[in-house]
């Protein structure tokens, strides 16, 4: 999944808002959004075919887990004056290499699903052995609190204050200051020339999202899918500066990757109320269909103390 927008306690009586697209190759197999079964008791979640497990998912408990990959950084003759082309080449040979002996990320999305809460999954992700798996960040919620955790080699965690929150295929800035903070009082460092364009995404869709939020009686699913659909218009002159395929939330290169799905969840402090929208294919070209009976099938009860802020 490449782009995962969370609103965390700030909607009133929904503790939890979710959208999220997921990027991937065309060819790579999944299933659906189905009712499916965990070690410790039912949940909501697609599959990966391929690796098996997950990459966003919901429980009976109301715990949510949303993963975004991240790259491993280019080799070092990759510099910020190589072209797109010769980055995505080197990051996506460093990729398989390390794909070839690491474990798939879809575990982390069921073992954090498979948690009482999230601060649980938190103490057994901050247990993730190191050097196992690729990079990643795995937003993890239950309605009372919100975590993220960063795992590049090892795991990073950090809470997350109510608000609108925007995970991608970049640690954002934010972030990265929190860990580097944390670990040493370090300012966050600089990304990197090749993650650029991801980072700009960032940086619009948390402005669109903000700017939702300010717009009285608007229903959030309205605004997110909105969000989910858009295109970054691209340029044809050469400039430098002009936007990237990479920068628009709905994205399609060629006919190999792009925006496959996209999801909608809202949890909701009256349990009849939550609502589940997915789109078998990209939210451009496909409408949202209401799923939210898997919702009512799983019985997700969030605990007392979710969304007590909220006003």
């Amino acid at each position: 999944m490449c782009t995962l927008i969370v609103l965390h306690r700030c909607v009133p009586g929904r503790p939890l808002v979710v959208a999220a697209n997921r990027d991937e190759f065309l060819d790579r197999p999944a299933e659906e959004p189905a009712l499916r079964s965990s070690r410790t008791g039912r949940i909501v979640a697609p599959l990966d075919l391929e690796a098996g497990g997950t990459w966003v998912g919901v429980s009976e408990r109301g715990v949510f887990a949303g993963l975004t990959n991240l790259r491993p950084q280019a080799p070092a003759a990759v510099d910020a004056g190589s072209d797109l082309e010769t980055i995505e080449r080197a990051s996506n040979e460093r990729n398989r290499i390390a794909t070839q002996a690491l474990r798939s990320r879809g575990e982390v999305v069921m073992r954090a699903l498979e948690a009482e809460s999230a601060a649980d999954a938190m103490r057994t992700l901050s247990k993730l052995e190191t050097e196992t798996y690729n990079p990643f960040q795995l937003l993890v919620a239950d309605g009372n609190e919100a975590w993220l955790a960063v795992y590049r080699g090892s795991p990073r965690l950090v809470e997350l204050e109510p608000g609108a929150h925007i995970v991608g295929n970049v640690v954002g800035e934010r972030t990265e200051a929190a860990i580097a903070e944390a670990a040493t009082g370090a300012a966050a460092r600089n990304l990197l020339a090749d993650e650029e364009p991801r980072a700009r995404k960032l940086t619009r869709v948390q402005e669109r999202v903000e700017k939702m939020m300010t717009e009285p009686g608007r229903d959030p699913f309205e605004g997110l899918a909105s969000i989910c659909r858009e295109h970054v218009e691209l340029r044809g002159d050469g400039d430098q500066d002009a936007p990237s395929l990479f920068e628009s939330t709905c994205v399609h290169v060629a006919d190999r990757y792009g925006t496959r799905s996209s999801l909608m969840l809202e949890l909701s402090t009256d349990p009849t109320a939550h609502r589940l929208w997915t789109t078998d294919g990209p939210p451009c070209e496909r409408p949202f269909e209401n799923r939210s009976s898997l919702l009512r099938e799983l019985d997700v009860r969030l605990s007392n103390r979710a969304g007590a802020e909220t006003t």
